[in-house]
């Protein structure tokens, strides 16, 4: 009989890895790598080349989610990044095999840059 700690547990296996964009000029991410440190997930970031951040992402913890609070099916990831210039938040969803970014850039700074939404979509190598 599992322990409900056993109960509780949620195999990730299946995400861990490197995942590449689909698209060959990706605005913002040219792929990342999510990994376990301590029972924790991380993503670890590679910058497009032709996107608008060239700084270093750094790696960033990555939070589960699944479909409803009593199961254990997780489906999407939340990830927040503080950058040098703007603050990154990462909504990261599962769908038919491919992860799925819905990227929100907030700038530090007062300037003529808006703040802004990109969506980009991911494939496991």
């Amino acid at each position: 009989m599992k322990t409900a700690e056993q109960k509780n547990k949620v195999d990730l296996s299946y995400y861990l890895g490197t995942w590449v964009n689909s698209y060959e000029k990706a605005r913002v991410i040219e792929s990342f790598t999510f990994s376990e440190n301590n029972g924790k997930i991380q993503m670890t970031v590679k910058n497009s080349k032709v996107g608008f951040y060239s700084g270093n992402w750094g790696s960033g913890e990555l939070k589960p989610h699944s479909y409803a609070p009593d199961t254990n099916d997780v489906v999407a990831f939340q990830a927040r990044f503080e950058l040098e210039d703007m603050d990154a938040f990462l909504a990261i969803n599962e769908n038919k095999g491919l992860l799925i970014i819905a990227a929100y850039f907030t700038f530090k700074q007062s300037d003529d840059r808006s703040d802004c939404f990109v969506r980009e979509f991911f494939y496991k190598i």
